[in-house]
């Protein structure tokens, strides 16, 4: 866990523990020669203060932080910070150009997805859906392929779940929902035609939103149960295809079902097992 992600998971962190951090991120490699001293003095505070906002964000001391910084940066550099989220690949390039390539990507993309995501956002968008009668998950074009799979692994812990394509059968469920259903809402931009209509109606129907999309779709959207935040450094026009906003939907999607299910363990898995008789794979002779 980087530096960023410990500071926004940590609680009662003061103006001071605010001022330490940034100062830590605007010095960045410049950290790993200074002694806590001159850190101290660089962010204006006392050599305890660093102390106390060390052990706040889970670290030992202030060499541990300093550790942390490095690290993060190996990562970055690792995962292929430099990638190119929108041209990955340029014209002519062989397999074996391509697939480090796409690897960055995929490790890039998750890194800023894992940055931006909050932990606590995260629980309570589960505890959300825990606590729901039926989940609407609402969405469209490419993203309705990581969507249905969410939907058919709610299913598989005997959790009731839909998730329609057309923009008609979307505004009837909404429509018929209540204060005992749940809606899963992903748009990367948050600029989904008729996006603002739907979330009114569910808005009035009392029904609770998990927001799932950029941190500037959160802005155009204030006011929802849970936002769950995706990388953002894919162009929504000049791009090949959608590959960063798919895996970061992806990953929001497959840690939100994970979280439902381990609240859940024992009920999901009893499900589970229970429907593996009807749902397991019977292949024929010639499969075999």
């Amino acid at each position: 866990m980087d530096l960023q992600r410990r500071v926004r998971d940590a609680r009662d962190l003061t103006p001071v523990d605010q001022q330490i951090a940034r100062t830590a991120l605007a010095m960045g490699d410049r950290l790993r020669e200074a002694s806590i001293k001159e850190f101290a003095r660089a962010a204006s505070v006392s050599i305890a203060s660093v102390h106390r906002f060390c052990k706040k964000v889970g670290l030992e001391g202030f060499k541990d932080l300093k550790v942390e910084l490095v690290r993060a940066q190996i990562a970055r550099d690792h995962d292929g910070a430099d990638v190119d989220f929108n041209f990955p690949f340029g014209p002519g390039e062989q397999a074996a150009c391509i697939v480090p390539h796409m690897r960055s990507l995929y490790g890039a993309t998750l890194r800023d997805t894992c940055d931006v995501l909050d932990t606590s956002e995260l629980e309570r968008a589960a505890e959300v859906l825990g606590r729901a009668q039926r989940v609407g998950i609402y969405t469209q074009s490419h993203n309705l392929y990581p969507a249905r799979m969410f939907r058919d692994r709610l299913l598989s812990i005997g959790r009731d779940a839909f998730c329609d394509e057309s923009f008609e059968q979307q505004f009837r469920r909404a429509l018929a929902a209540n204060e005992h259903d749940a809606a899963v809402v992903i748009s990367y931009s948050g600029l989904s035609p008729d996006l603002g209509k739907r979330l009114g109606i569910l808005a009035e129907r009392q029904v609770p939103v998990v927001f799932i999309g950029t941190p500037a779709a959160k802005l155009s959207h204030p006011g929802l149960a849970a936002y769950l935040l995706v990388s953002d450094r894919e162009h929504l026009q000049d791009r090949i295809t959608q590959f960063a906003s798919h895996i970061s939907v992806q990953f929001v999607l497959d840690a939100l079902f994970s979280c439902v299910f381990a609240a859940h363990y024992e009920t999901s898995e009893v499900f589970l097992r229970g429907s593996l008789p009807y749902t397991r794979l019977n292949p024929t002779p010639a499969m075999r």
